[in-house]
């Protein structure tokens, strides 16, 4: 049994980083849906805020 440790303490320390990875990779993609919903924002409100032009 002593000689699985290392297995153990590897098999633990290789999940860390593939759930750290993931978790990165997930705050990356929320702070670009943020973003893009910011600009989506921002583009609503200009759209409002412009004067109206009459169609010929």
């Amino acid at each position: 049994m002593r000689d699985n440790w290392s297995f153990v303490f590897a098999a633990y320390g290789l999940a860390a980083l593939v759930l750290g990875g993931y978790w990165r990779r997930l705050n990356r993609r929320e702070r670009e849906l943020a973003a893009l919903e910011h600009r989506r924002g921002a583009a609503r409100a200009e759209l409002r805020t412009r004067p109206s032009t009459p169609q010929r």
